[in-house]
């Protein structure tokens, strides 16, 4: 088993390392994250030029729990270390699956379900993101599934805890879960929790993500089907149910997300009380109007594996127990579900990343990286400049980098891409390389060097100011030098 965790670190790590040498990697989240990280580190409020000047990342999204991640930048301080400690979280999730397989399957097994779990398509997604919040919550969740199971009720409850600093939508999971502990008829508990989780959403949505948000507004309400507010959402769900459940299904995006996500287990977490877990999540992308959010891409889908993967095993050795002419099954569909992963990584390349490690595609250093690499070197160091998205995560640890056209009052360096569709960053103000160029240029910016489609842009003055002090700080240039 310790062997499966260091070699899925191994790989993870590595294609963490190759896609950021590579310029694959991105300001949107990796970029925001090691600039987030790397204020924690020394002991300052999680600010992100990336998302705007100065933006406290608490009022974007609920997840102090990154904090911790702040002491690795001791040791090196750099956005690569982000991609390693997700690589270990990841990791980290096998013993917990382990253990759960361990007691049903045997050895043999449980170690080809760890293994395929940990390669299956959802982690790979969330690697490939570079890094995000969720990955906490990917190993909570397999550790909670287990101490249910175990009856382990007090660590579920401290889990819980932890769980709802990982972000905001984390209490309507501590909900689920209270759920699943009612169904035990640990009736106290289960409203302590279920309590604890809705306060949790509540407070943190209310009163915490609009504290530290300069509209004093929660963004991120997107269920325009349902409702403007969550309680006229409610409403609509308890009055419209055929309609809502419609909603999930509405899409051949959405189709598509249910089939990679249940069929290679046989449908079988469906006929398990754990999938529950798994309803606030795929309830909350699904019913969104943000058509991103129902993909299989990105990082979403990361913390439904443990769910779901466990919830299989679960109903399998139930199926086993009731009918022992099936005991065979606890060899074969743990083979099978291996087999199948292992045919994604071999031919699906669009679900499983991973096979363009193997194949040595994700290897490829191309002329135009190279450029990228030569543009980024040439940007002095303690700057504001503003980047492209492919080109911010290169300059977060020594310059106090946004996105084009969001430090237009401070920035004297800017890089356009001209080989890109946009400039990136999320959907939020996106300009085309053509459109970044007029913009720029309007605002004093003249052109100083060109380099395989890459644009370098320099303004010798600020127009009516001078820089303000955050754009030499110590703590963004001086350790790297």
């Amino acid at each position: 088993m310790s062997i499966l965790a260091v070699l899925s670190v191994a790989v993870y790590s590595t294609m963490s390392l190759l896609r950021y040498s590579t310029f694959r990697s991105s300001g949107y989240d990796l970029g925001i994250f090691d600039q987030v990280v790397r204020q924690y580190s020394a002991f300052m409020g999680p600010y992100s030029e990336i998302k705007g000047l100065i933006y406290n990342i608490l009022g974007d999204h609920f997840h102090p729990v990154i904090a911790v991640l702040g002491p690795l930048y001791w040791l090196w301080n750099d956005p690569r270390m982000l991609g390693i400690a997700l690589a270990v979280l990841v990791a980290s999730s096998i013993f917990p699956v382990y253990l759960f397989c361990r007691e049903r399957l045997g050895q043999g097994a449980s170690l080809a379900v760890s293994g395929a779990y940990v390669f299956w398509w959802p982690i790979q997604g969330l690697v490939k993101f570079d890094f995000h919040e969720i990955a906490f919550a990917v190993p909570l969740i397999a550790w909670i599934i287990l101490a249910l199971d175990r009856n382990r009720y007090a660590a579920v409850a401290v889990l819980c805890l932890v769980l709802l600093g990982v972000r905001e939508d984390m209490g309507f999971m501590v909900m689920a879960i209270a759920m699943l502990v009612a169904l035990r008829r640990r009736w106290k508990l289960a409203l302590a929790i279920f309590a604890t989780g809705a306060v949790g959403y509540l407070l943190t949505t209310g009163r915490l993500i609009p504290h530290f948000k300069k509209s004093s507004s929660f963004a991120y309400w997107q269920y325009s089907d349902l409702g403007p507010t969550m309680g006229t959402a409610i409403s609509f769900i308890v009055t419209h149910p055929l309609k809502s459940a419609a909603i999930l299904f509405d899409n051949t995006t959405k189709q598509f997300l249910w089939a990679a996500l249940f069929i290679p287990l046989a449908l079988l977490p469906f006929l398990s009380p754990y999938v529950l877990l798994a309803a606030p999540i795929i309830a909350s992308r699904l019913l969104s109007d943000q058509p991103g959010t129902w993909s299989t891409a990105f990082q979403y889908n990361a913390i439904l594996a443990p769910i779901l993967v466990l919830a299989a095993v679960d109903v399998l050795t139930k199926l086993v127990n009731r009918f022992p002419r099936l005991q065979r099954a606890k060899v074969w569909a743990p083979t099978a579900f291996a087999v199948s992963v292992a045919a994604g990584i071999a031919f699906i390349p669009g679900l499983f990343p991973v096979h363009n490690l193997v194949t040595g595609k994700a290897w490829e250093y191309t002329a135009h990286m190279a450029a990228q690499q030569r543009v980024v070197n040439m940007i002095p160091s303690g700057v504001c400049v503003e980047a492209d998205d492919r080109l911010v995560p290169h300059l977060t640890n020594r310059t106090n980098v946004g996105m084009l056209g969001r430090q237009v009052d401070y920035a004297s360096w800017a890089v356009i891409d001209f080989t890109q569709a946009d400039t990136g960053g999320g959907g939020d103000g996106n300009f085309t390389p053509f459109d970044a160029l007029q913009f720029k240029e309007y605002y004093g910016f003249r052109v100083v060097h060109e380099d395989d489609g890459l644009m370098v842009l320099h303004r010798p003055y600020l127009p009516g100011r001078d820089a303000p002090d955050f754009c030499s700080s110590p703590y963004q240039s001086g350790r790297n030098e």
